[in-house]
């Protein structure tokens, strides 16, 4: 009898349904994992809603779930050697699936492939074999995907931060560059802003400030347990005049904007950033425009403006080691988990729809949950 996985469908914004697929035979080359965790983000939400038109990511019906934790269940050989992974093992996989062979592969860009493939994302649920996301109980690994040996002391709430922490090694350390007494400011205490906090910390940083909304009190005081020298609430005081008196005038050497939906924190960068400094985009703002910003700023202060999106092999190599490190710190972050069957209440939870005992930080589905 072939055996059944069951898998939350998105089958248009804001319905989903739980479906039955069969589990794949493995061929020459590629894996099947029994999926462990699901860690959901700010994309979830987005894709949950139908905010994704006019971007890759606009794909109907489709299994979310692009934060993939999880056991090989069952691999072919040449898998096993490419992977250096067996039946059994933990792994993390990445979102993306890259062709290898494009411009984009070549640069270290997966997530800008030109085959456009990745997990969660990008390939609907009517693809052969149909398990392409990890709202379910197991996923196709595809020849060319990512895998990454994973722990197996990590709690499963505290690994399924591996994908956000890999972002937060991109965004602020890979493509911000802060370093040894640096300040830096992050706009937007998500999962990801907090989780920056973290590697500005790793990093050597000398200040660490943290902005948001009255909306965000929980999540700034989370900030200041991560070890944020600062927070400040935009909707009582200017973030601009308190990022120049917390560093004496000089301004901030990077400012990473994770806020989600908000240009407000891109014009403020402008003026908070020092001459010569970098301000870091890496929150998605639903095709907004920036009305009021004046380029000549960007020229005269010679700042550096820098696009992130997603993450890249070494952030996920070095983020391991960051959640080990810091696994008691970041057990904090770890708010909700809900099986396959509540995979709405989870994506509505996360998005601030719903209270569900508290409020959402970092939410999960555990795929190991009958529902």
């Amino acid at each position: 009898m072939t055996e059944k996985a069951r898998a939350a469908v998105l089958l248009e914004p804001r319905k989903l349904a739980v479906r039955e697929f069969a589990v794949p035979e493995i061929g020459a080359d590629d894996a099947v994992l029994r999926v462990e965790a699901a860690g959901l983000c700010g994309t979830d939400y987005e894709q949950f809603q139908g905010h994704l038109k006019g971007t890759p990511w606009d794909v109907f019906p489709i299994i979310p779930g692009h934060e993939i934790q999880g056991w090989i269940d069952r691999i072919a050989p040449a898998a096993a050697q490419r992977w250096r992974v067996k039946e059994g093992d933990r792994v993390i996989v990445e979102a993306s699936i890259p062709c290898g062979k494009c411009f984009q592969c070549q640069q270290g860009r997966a997530v800008l492939c030109h085959a456009g493939m990745g997990y969660g994302l990008r390939i609907s649920a009517t693809r052969p074999p149909h398990l392409w996301g990890a709202y379910a109980t197991h996923l196709y690994l595809h020849p060319q995907a990512n895998v990454h040996k994973a722990p197996d002391d990590l709690p499963r709430d505290v690994l399924s931060l591996c994908n956000p922490m890999s972002n937060a090694v991109r965004w602020a350390y890979e493509r911000g560059k802060v370093g040894v007494g640096d300040a830096i400011v992050i706009a937007g205490p998500g999962q990801r802003g907090l989780l920056s906090v973290i590697v500005a910390r790793a990093a050597g940083a000398a200040m660490v400030v943290v902005t948001g909304t009255k909306a965000d009190a929980v999540r700034l005081a989370l900030a200041r347990e991560l070890g944020a020298d600062a927070t400040i609430d935009v909707d009582e005081e200017d973030p601009v005049a308190r990022v120049h008196e917390l560093t004496g005038g000089r301004g901030a050497d990077v400012v990473l904007d994770v806020a989600a939906g908000s240009v407000e924190p891109i014009l403020q960068a402008v003026e908070m950033v020092r001459p010569g400094g970098s301000i870091v985009l890496a929150g998605l703002k639903s095709q907004k425009k920036i009305g009021e910003l004046v380029p000549d700023k960007l020229v005269m202060k010679e700042i550096s403006l820098i696009g992130a999106l997603s993450s890249s092999w070494t952030a996920f190599e070095q983020a391991i080691p960051l959640l080990q490190r810091y696994r008691a710190e970041l057990a904090k972050l770890c708010t909700h988990a809900y099986p396959i069957e509540r995979a709405e209440t989870a994506i509505r939870a996360l998005g601030r729809e719903i209270i569900d005992r508290r409020e959402a930080v970092h939410v999960h589905i555990d795929c190991t949950l009958d529902g």
